[in-house]
C-alpha cells in the first residue's frame, strides 16, 4: 500500500464544491432562457396552427366567425363556440337536454380535452395538443379538478363575449346580429362604441388585430376553472387591464392575428411584467395603466373595428 497517496482535504473539497455552485448559477438561468425561447417557438406554431383553422372556418361558413368563447345560455350566449364547458363525452351538445357540462368536482384532463373536441374549430385544427402552450405547466402543477389544460383564449371582441345582453336573436343563429354594443374607454381620454365582429369583413386592418391570445390561466384556476369566456380589456368602461397575458415565455407572450400570422410580443413596461408574474394586484397595475406602452399596443390590437 503507498501510505504516500492524499485524498482532498476538506477545504479542497467545500472549494470544489463552490466552485460548482457558481457554475450551476451562472449556466442555470441560461439554460431557463433557453426553454423558455424554445417553449416560444414551440407555442408560435400552435398560435399559427390555431389562427389557421380560425380562418378556415370563417372561409367555410360565409365568412362568418366562430364563436369566441362558450357560454351556450345566458345574456352572452356565443353560437358556433370554438371550445366546449368540459364534457363527459366529445360527442355532447351542451344546448342538448342530457348532454350538459359536467359538473366540476368532476373536471378532468379528459373531460376537458373532451370540450375542445366538441367545438367547432376541432375539425379544423384536428389536435387538442395545439390548444396547450408547453411553457404552461397548470395542467401539472395542479390536481383535478384544477388542473386547467387551455392556455389561449379568443379577444372578446371577435365574436365572443365582449357586448351587451340580448344582443343575438338567438343563440343558434350565426348569422342574427349584434345590436346593443358596449362604449368604453379605448385610449386614454378616447372613448368609443366598441363594436364585435362577426365576419372577417368587419375587421380593419387584419394584420394587426388579435384573434387568439396567451391568457393567464392561473387566473382562472382561482377564478373560473371552466374558463367561459373571451380575453377581455377595458372592463367597467375605464381604460385599464381586466384580463392579462401570461409569462409563460420570460418577458414575452405569444398571439395571433386575423390575417392568419402569429408571433411572439416581447413587454416593455416593468408593471405589465410585474402583472403577469402575480407581483402587482389588478389595481395597482390599473393605477398606472395609462401610461402604459404595452396596454396601449394591446388596446390598438383588441378593438376590431
Amino acid at each position: 500500500m503507498d501510505r504516500n497517496r492524499k485524498g482532498f482535504t476538506l477545504i479542497e473539497l467545500l472549494v470544489v464544491i463552490a466552485i460548482i455552485a457558481m457554475l450551476l448559477a451562472i449556466i442555470l438561468p441560461s439554460l431557463q432562457a433557453a426553454k423558455q425561447m424554445a417553449t416560444g417557438a414551440v407555442c408560435v406554431s400552435h398560435q399559427k396552427q390555431l389562427i389557421t383553422a380560425w380562418v378556415s372556418y370563417s372561409t367555410d361558413n360565409n365568412n362568418s366567425l366562430v364563436g369566441g368563447s362558450n357560454y351556450h345560455s345566458g345574456p352572452y350566449p356565443t353560437p358556433y363556440r370554438w371550445v366546449e364547458f368540459p364534457l363527459a363525452s366529445d360527442k355532447h351538445n351542451p344546448e342538448v337536454a342530457g348532454q350538459g357540462p359536467v359538473g366540476e368536482a368532476d373536471y378532468t384532463i379528459e373531460t376537458r380535452k373532451n370540450g375542445i373536441r366538441a367545438g367547432q374549430l376541432y375539425t379544423y385544427a384536428g389536435n387538442e395538443e395545439l390548444y396547450h402552450c408547453p411553457g404552461d405547466k397548470t395542467v401539472v402543477k395542479n390536481s383535478e379538478p384544477l388542473a386547467v389544460f387551455r392556455s389561449y383564449e379568443i379577444s372578446g371582441l371577435m365574436n365572443s363575449e365582449d357586448f351587451l345582453p340580448n344582443g343575438r336573436a338567438s343563440a343558434s343563429d350565426i348569422t342574427s346580429p349584434i345590436v346593443n354594443f358596449r362604449t368604453a374607454e379605448v385610449l386614454p381620454g378616447f372613448t368609443k362604441e366598441m363594436k364585435v365582429a362577426v365576419k372577417d369583413t368587419d375587421i380593419r386592418s387584419p394584420g394587426n388585430k388579435m384573434v387568439f391570445v396567451e391568457a393567464d390561466v392561473q387566473w382562472h384556476v382561482n377564478y373560473d376553472r371552466t374558463q367561459l369566456g373571451g380575453w377581455v380589456l377595458f372592463a367597467g368602461g375605464s381604460y385599464g387591464w381586466w384580463d392579462w397575458p401570461a409569462y409563460y415565455h420570460k418577458d414575452s407572450s405569444t398571439f395571433s392575428f386575423a390575417d392568419g400570422h402569429a408571433e411572439k410580443h416581447k413587454w416593455k413596461e416593468e408593471d405589465t411584467i410585474q402583472l403577469m408574474r402575480g407581483e402587482i394586484t389588478l389595481q395597482q397595475a390599473n393605477l398606472i395603466a395609462a401610461n402604459n406602452e404595452d396596454l396601449l399596443w394591446l388596446a390598438k390590437a383588441y378593438v376590431p373595428k
